[in-house]
């Protein structure tokens, strides 16, 4: 409940004819105005071409003021109360540090003030009107010249009350939010000019409640934790500045033509758009359907924004862990296995079942490493390289893989070959967009057991299976030769 509070206040204003005996330009410091916050009913400042910016005052049961726009300058928008009454107390409180003299005896427009720059008009609760006229700043620019109604003195003060006068009503906004909660949000989608990347991606929450994303166009394939620092860098931004920027500069700030848009669409059909132009002196300069004006925000804010598509996005076009994992076929040309498996936890455990073409695939090399692992995390992990979205090859696979999960889902992963260092990607028959290069197919890196490609990897275990003495078996090297 609001209690609006009509106490007196004293407001000690300077003895015009003790100012009158001063040397002009005298250093003097005294109260030429004072009036608490808590008594003010309104305190408005107009500029000389009529524009300005008011705020109705009101005093809560606790005693602190609260503030709402004057009805002339209205808007739907949430203040900062801090911020209002901070600017109200430097408006409402005088003390010169220079007296320059009567006014009467001076040219008012040689200190800006026969046409006031500012004029502050404080009311109190009690009815009591103070008017201060600001005028021009001081050729030092430390100070500014200002009157008060009924005072014929001529005063300076510091120019910080020249530049608060200055306030629009976006430096008094509350800070804002987007109001984007992970729990109701279904898709993202990101649009970057300088690449034209265009990437749509939905959102769902793990049992922890941290999001995950998923691209689903234009191809199909899960983020990667670079994309969802970046977009929580977005979802949690704070507004804190706006800017005014006129008409005819929106392009030389990027908001006509903005580098990084950003739609947000909830479960309930609400969308948030987000849009910022380039950086620009360290700052990225917006827009949103849910913030009136512009703002800026600092490049410290944003995470990630310009980071390579390929980075923002995993490299692994199937994924799972061996628990969850039944059975890979692979065929390229006229060679083909199978590879069956059954784990509630490592491939490399004892009770771990690793069937290659029906032959036990748990053989180990001398420090330890399992040829069965080798084989799976070859397989699993084939990485994506780059994206071609413009071609469109024919389906003719020379290689593919077939992964069978242990709840039946089938993922068949085709190779077409693009040049001679790498292939078209395709997921179930249909081109993924992506690229993956022929070392994760084919290379063989000898006795580094953490490099091999896919098939390459099998022609490994097989090998093994077939060389192992007492379940060992170790890759020969040109120094064992």
């Amino acid at each position: 409940m609001l209690v609006l509070v009509g106490v007196a206040v004293a407001v000690i204003v300077t003895n015009s004819r003790q100012a009158d005996t001063e040397q002009s330009g005298a250093a003097s410091e005294q109260n030429v105005l004072a009036v608490s916050t808590s008594l003010i009913s309104s305190i408005e400042v107009t500029k000389a071409d009529g524009t300005g910016i008011g705020f109705q005052g009101a005093v809560d049961e606790a005693g602190n003021s609260v503030w709402s726009l004057m009805d002339k300058y209205s808007a739907d928008v949430p203040l900062n109360n801090d911020g209002v009454t901070s600017w109200a107390f430097v408006l409402s409180n005088f003390m010169t540090d220079g007296t320059i003299g009567d006014s009467s005896e001076l040219n008012l427009a040689e200190y800006g003030l026969q046409n006031p720059v500012y004029t502050i008009t404080i009311t109190q609760f009690d009815g009591t009107v103070d008017v201060v006229y600001i005028g021009n700043k001081t050729a030092a620019g430390n100070d500014c010249y200002f009157m008060v109604e009924g005072d014929a003195n001529i005063y300076t003060v510091a120019a910080a009350k020249y530049t608060y006068c200055g306030y629009q009503l976006i430096d008094f906004l509350e800070t804002v939010v987007f109001g984007i909660d992970y729990g109701s949000l279904s898709t993202v989608e990101f649009k970057r000019a300088s690449d034209g990347i265009d990437l749509i991606a939905t959102c769902e929450l793990y049992e922890t409640g941290d999001p995950i994303f998923t691209a689903v166009s234009p191809f199909e394939i899960e983020c990667s934790p670079y994309f969802v620092t970046f977009i929580d860098s977005i979802v949690n931004l704070e507004i804190t500045s706006f800017v005014d920027i006129p008409d005819d500069q929106l392009a030389d700030y990027g908001i006509e033509e903005p580098s990084y848009e950003f739609i947000f669409t909830m479960d309930d059909g609400r969308v948030v758009n987000v849009n910022l132009s380039s950086s620009i002196g360290g700052y990225y300069y917006g827009t949103s359907n849910v913030v009136d004006g512009y703002f800026k925000i600092s490049e410290l804010q944003v995470s990630n924004i310009d980071t390579q598509l390929m980075m923002l996005l995993s490299s692994y076009l199937v994924y799972y862990p061996a628990t969850e994992m039944q059975r890979i076929t692979g065929t390229y040309g006229d060679q083909s296995f199978t590879y069956e498996i059954s784990t509630d936890g490592s491939i490399s455990e004892e009770d771990a079942i690793a069937q290659l073409n029906s032959r036990d695939a748990r053989v180990f090399n001398s420090d330890g490493r399992s040829y069965a692992a080798i084989l799976y995390e070859s397989l699993i992990t084939i990485s994506v390289s780059d994206v071609d979205t413009s071609a469109d090859p024919e389906f003719d696979p020379v290689l593919e893989f077939e992964f069978i999960t242990s709840d039946f889902e089938h993922h068949v992963l085709s190779f077409v070959q693009r040049d001679n260092n790498s292939y078209y990607a395709f997921l179930n028959g249909t081109y993924t967009y992506f690229i993956v290069p022929a070392s994760e197919l084919f290379n063989d890196s000898g006795s580094d057991t953490y490099n091999y490609g896919a098939w390459t990897a099998y022609e490994l275990a097989q090998t093994a299976i077939e060389n192992q003495i007492a379940g060992v078996y170790d890759i020969p090297t040109e120094d064992a030769a």
